[in-house]
């Protein structure tokens, strides 16, 4: 509204002035159409060099965690939600190296699921991780009381502890392959009673 009444006032003028006057405000004119011309193109390419920014914020929303932060959360989750923990950081497709070889994802799951839930004060600890590449080692142990049944062996009362090494093979977020090594066969002794409890430790040192 203000660029017409402007307009309307400069022409009404250049008609006392002559033609030359007249040439100079038309000029003018010319020239703010020109501008609020290139104004109105100017805004959709500043909004397209937005859209570049745009994308990069998606793909960072879609950026899988290191192979240590996959390894450091697993592990962490033994102490919360177990079965969480896996069905986050453990692929469905895992290829899995157990104590004693080959073994299937689902028996892992249930038993590291039956050890928690049979050992009262179950706690987790990592001693040790070490990153190469995409693999990380862990150094583990746990323990709790046996007040229920694991693996058939009912409750002893007995405190327990097994401890171990464990190595992740982490691809987009999720281990794809595990290696698992420890003292198994003297924890089951514990649990039956055969072995003396705390005769093993892991060096924390």
């Amino acid at each position: 509204m203000t660029h017409e009444n402007n307009s309307r006032t400069a022409f009404a003028r250049a008609a006392h002035h002559g033609p030359g006057k007249r040439r100079a405000v038309i000029g003018a004119l010319t020239g703010l159409a020109v501008a609020a011309t290139l104004t109105v193109t100017t805004v959709p390419a500043l909004a397209g060099d937005r859209a570049p920014e745009a994308a990069t914020t998606k793909q960072s929303a879609r950026h899988h965690l290191s192979p240590l932060q996959v390894a450091s959360a697993f592990y962490a989750s033994y102490n919360g939600d177990l079965q969480a923990g896996f069905d986050r950081y453990i692929s469905k497709d895992l290829v899995l190296h157990g104590f004693n070889g080959p073994e299937d994802r689902k028996d892992w799951i249930k038993g590291d699921l039956d050890i928690k839930e049979g050992l009262e004060g179950f706690k987790m600890t990592v001693l040790d991780q070490i990153v190469e590449g995409n693999r990380v080692v862990t150094r583990w142990s746990f323990e709790g009381v046996h007040k229920g049944t694991v693996f058939g062996i009912p409750a002893s009362g007995r405190p327990v502890q097994l401890s171990g090494i464990s190595i992740d093979r982490v691809i987009d977020g999720k281990s794809v392959e595990h290696w698992s090594e420890g003292n198994f066969g003297v924890f089951l002794d514990a649990l039956r009673g055969i072995t003396p409890p705390g005769s093993v430790k892991p060096d924390a040192a």
